[in-house]
């Protein structure tokens, strides 16, 4: 029997990034060599690439990166114009490059079991400690995945 052990986010932790990716039915779609793809490297500060977690394939949309206190530091895109969005059932949300920057605040809740994101509350489903990931319980059906690095 596989039985995950549980870990806890240690106070004082912080998010220090935010990755929309494209979950792995899509993301395996999408990555031209699976074969080439590694598991995520929390060291690479740029051009991060397609990774793999337990199996399973993500594609970067976006990446947000967060200053100590949660608020947006730098923001990338990753603008696909090799496939049609609508081809993979899935919509091409925009971003307001303007105002995310003054709206955008990520941080742990007081119990270090939820990651408060703007107006949105989300519980912790998994962490990945050896790789700093957190991954949420969502109510989306987009085929996009929220996944937090913390510090």
């Amino acid at each position: 029997m596989d039985v995950k052990k549980k870990f806890e986010i240690l106070p004082k932790s912080k998010v220090i990034a935010k990755y929309v990716v494209f979950e792995d039915s899509i993301s395996s779609k999408l990555i031209d060599n699976l074969n080439a793809v590694k598991e995520f490297d929390n060291k690479r500060e740029r051009d991060k690439s397609p990774f793999k977690l337990d199996g399973k394939f993500y594609k970067f949309e976006r990446e947000f990166k967060l200053d100590s206190k949660g608020h947006l530091t730098i923001l990338t895109e990753h603008n696909y114009y090799s496939f049609d969005y609508a081809d993979y059932g899935i919509k091409k949300t925009l971003i307001d490059r303007k105002t995310i920057g003054q709206t955008l605040l990520v941080k742990f809740s007081p119990s270090y079991k939820e990651v408060i994101d703007c107006k949105d509350t989300f519980e912790i489903e998994d962490i990945i400690p050896e790789k700093k990931l957190i991954f949420v319980k969502q109510k989306r059906k987009d085929s996009r995945l929220f996944i937090y690095e913390y510090k």
